[in-house]
């Protein structure tokens, strides 16, 4: 992917299809820079934010991950600034995992839901780790069975940075209440309703 030194306002790179940036690293200086828009989303889209790639600024080569991206808030496709760290021999990767939920459909069915409640764990690796997510098979789950981090299948290689016990999937059943008849009730007329009144003293 190509990128350049970014000398224009950030109006100007956006009106000119291209994404305002930082490039940064231990190595390096941080330096604002510019990237061409489908270039980055062809990237993004091959390495997401836990692979790392080669960008060329010039002369220069560096070897980088997007470390983090800002999207507008209403147009997710939109881009608004991207983070690319430059990583070298020895480094590690430190990122967010996508879980990937594995015969979800042999499960789910009217009266189970299947929960996702942790959808990434964060990880550690180190540089050329081919990995872009996390694998979780739950086609033998049936309704209370529940998975941990600790449940998960891990790469050799990968340090996991979060609590072992927090739940990552959850089967449950649903119930579905029919809704009972409201029991009629009949309205009193007017004129069959006791009235008491006080008893005035002569």
């Amino acid at each position: 992917m190509k990128i350049e030194k970014r000398t224009e306002t950030l109006k100007s790179v956006r009106e000119n299809h291209k994404i305002p940036g930082v490039l940064f690293g231990k190595s390096i200086e941080p330096e604002s820079i510019q990237i061409d828009e489908k270039e980055f989303k062809d990237a993004f889209k091959e390495n997401g934010l836990t692979q790392t790639f080669e960008v060329k600024m010039g002369r220069k080569k560096h070897n980088v991950y997007i470390k983090e991206v800002q999207r507008h808030h209403i147009n997710h496709n939109e881009f608004l600034n991207v983070k690319l760290l430059k990583v070298m021999a020895g480094d590690m990767i430190r990122a967010h995992l996508p879980i990937n939920l594995i015969g979800k459909e042999k499960v789910e069915k009217p009266g189970v839901i299947v929960q996702l409640l942790t959808d990434s764990i964060e990880v550690e690796y180190g540089i050329g780790e081919s990995i872009n997510h996390i694998d979780l098979d739950i086609s033998g789950l049936e309704i209370g069975d529940s998975l941990k981090v600790s449940d998960l299948n891990i790469p050799q290689g990968i340090e996991v940075h979060e609590d072992k016990n927090k739940l990552v999937v959850n089967v449950s059943e649903t119930r579905y209440v029919e809704e009972e008849d409201e029991e009629e009730t009949e309205e009193k007329d007017p004129m069959d309703v006791e009235v008491i009144t006080e008893k005035k003293e002569e």
